[in-house]
């Protein structure tokens, strides 16, 4: 009697959808490029139940904490963590650079045309987080004024409203909640066919592109998302929760799956939030406020992006970058990422911007716009693990401070 063979499982499926979805775009090349409106379909489903389930599981995490000092202690943490780890993310791709040269004998032969941007004040930084029109804000899409939306009305239901009211609203936004994810389990079954044709699109596309004049810029850039990922965040990881850090990676597998597939912040938050549920076992209203808030402050890829751009920059023209430039850069860079998300037109602007900031050609960032697909998925996938070794970080810490606090209450009682 023939013995069942086990199905994989969808972490599994995934993997092989990426590796022979990479395969077939480097084989037909550009021509692949018909099929990638199946991954866009697949983006396309993903991304528009987001913006719903990130209110309402905001809305269920702060107001379940039932405490506001609770709430701005774990705030605090989180905006603590998020800071640390992007100025280390740029601090490691300044010296990454430094060490591989990426702009040494470049030279600049054509550019896109660039115009002056006005760089982020804390005042513009500030006033990104709020809107004028929520529902408007949720049409488009607006991640961080839903996010600041959801923190300040979850924090009137715990003050102000009646404890009747709050369980029949809560009661409802968790249903919802449910709903939201019941749809979005059923196209993640899909994940394997859009990570295919995603990945087939990318390297069809930008397969041999990495081999030309800008290779080594590339090259600096996934060595820094290397060392960033397995050795600071393995370690952080590890010193916050006390917990295998290899394990860690195998277990969030569907997480920097999806975001290296997708190039989608928005799009692995889903995936993101029920990995932390589920496979992580973490503090449900730690992780469903940690992710969302991380897709808009936690950009560790982006800060080491700007690391690697300064240093690319300055050997290009020839410039020699002291200590207290590289100082300059790597704050800069930090800053640009509090930015970025009131920013129109992505890192490209946002490159502008940095250039202009530190006194160098804004003319590189057309030039670097080029090979942004190529390094995207890189930074991507660094955005959403960071955010997810943050939720673990302060996960781990609640529940070693629950524990002090029910072990401080028994003390008395141990003493009769």
């Amino acid at each position: 009697m023939l013995k069942k063979v086990k199905k994989p499982g969808l972490t599994t499926q995934i993997l092989i959808g990426m590796v022979l979805g990479a395969l077939c775009g480097l084989i037909v090349g550009p021509e692949i490029e018909v099929i990638s409106f199946i991954g866009t379909i697949y983006l396309y489903l993903l991304r528009c139940g987001v913006v719903p389930l990130i209110f309402c599981n905001i809305l269920l995490a702060v107001t379940g904490m039932g405490d506001v000092k609770k709430l701005g202690r774990i705030g605090v943490k989180l905006i603590v963590l998020f800071m640390a780890t992007t100025f280390v993310a740029a601090a490691i791709g300044l010296v990454v650079a430094l060490v591989i040269h990426p702009g040494a004998g470049f030279v600049m032969t054509e550019a896109g045309e660039v115009t002056e941007q006005a760089a982020p004040t804390l005042a513009s930084i500030c006033l990104s987080f709020f809107g004028t029109n929520i529902i408007g804000s949720m049409a488009e899409g607006t991640l961080l004024h839903v996010i600041s939306f959801a923190i300040i009305s979850g924090i009137g239901v715990m003050l102000f409203m009646k404890e009747d009211d709050q369980a029949k609203l809560l009661g409802g936004t968790g249903l919802i909640s449910r709903y939201i994810m019941s749809f979005l389990r059923l196209v993640m079954k899909f994940t394997p066919i859009g990570v295919f044709c995603l990945m087939s699109k990318t390297t069809g596309l930008y397969g041999t592109d990495v081999l030309g004049p800008l290779g080594k810029f590339i090259l600096a850039i996934y060595i820094a998302i290397f060392i960033h990922a397995f050795v600071f965040y393995a370690g952080i990881y590890f010193a916050g929760t006390k917990k295998n850090p290899f394990k860690f990676w195998k277990t969030i597998s569907p997480v920097w799956m999806t975001s290296l597939s997708t190039c989608s912040t928005a799009a692995t938050m889903p995936v993101s939030m029920r990995t932390c549920e589920e496979n992580l076992k973490l503090r449900k209203e730690i992780s469903d406020l940690t992710i969302p808030l991380g897709a808009n402050m936690n950009m560790d890829g982006n800060g080491l992006w700007y690391g690697v751009v300064a240093v690319f920059v300055a050997e290009s023209i020839g410039l020699d970058m002291s200590i207290g430039t590289m100082i300059v850069a790597v704050l800069t860079g930090v800053l640009m990422t509090l930015g970025s998300p009131g920013i129109p037109g992505g890192i490209v602007v946002s490159t502008t911007i940095f250039l202009q900031a530190m006194g160098m050609p804004a003319e590189f960032a057309a030039l670097l716009g080029g090979i942004v697909s190529v390094v995207d998925m890189g930074l991507t996938t660094l955005n959403c693990s960071g955010s997810v070794v943050v939720a673990a970080m302060v996960s781990a810490g609640e529940d070693r401070r629950e524990e002090k606090e029910k072990a401080a209450a028994k003390a008395p009682e141990g003493k009769e």
